[in-house]
């Protein structure tokens, strides 16, 4: 009888890195192949003669009812968004450097919050300037 030596102390460790690997390539490899098939489908209704307009790919169809009415502000929000991100990440290391004086590891949660409400503070600020402006018609 061969004994095998296995540590079993590694396993949730080892467990802990594949399981988001095989989550991401899984999801990545599902939505693949749901787009290879329904490209599939669709070639061969075209090849038997059937009319395709019934079998519209909504999503595709929302994406681009949704590019055709949206403002075109996004420089806008990208910008108020960065510096949202910028003055967050400032305004805490201020805090955790001068104000709290402590170790980095335990002020590591002020840097996470003060930089998700100015990018909050940015996006609410974002929508309320494309909400004066006046929408543009591209049609």
């Amino acid at each position: 009888m061969i004994g095998l030596n296995v540590d079993l102390g590694v396993l949730p460790g080892i467990l802990g890195t594949m399981i988001p690997i095989v989550a991401i390539v899984g999801g990545i490899g599902l939505a693949l192949a749901n787009r290879y098939l329904k490209s599939k489908e669709r070639m061969e209704m075209i090849s038997r003669g059937m009319d395709v307009s019934a079998f519209k790919d909504h999503d595709m169809a929302e994406a681009i009812a949704y590019g055709r009415n949206r403002r075109n502000r996004s420089p806008l929000r990208g910008g108020l968004v960065a510096m949202g991100a910028g003055m967050g990440l400032l305004i805490s290391y201020y805090l955790c450097h001068t104000v709290l004086q402590g170790n980095e590891d335990e002020n590591a949660a002020i840097y996470f919050g003060v930089i998700a409400m100015f990018v909050g503070l940015a996006l609410i600020l974002s929508h309320l300037l494309e909400k004066k402006a006046p929408a543009e018609d591209k049609q």
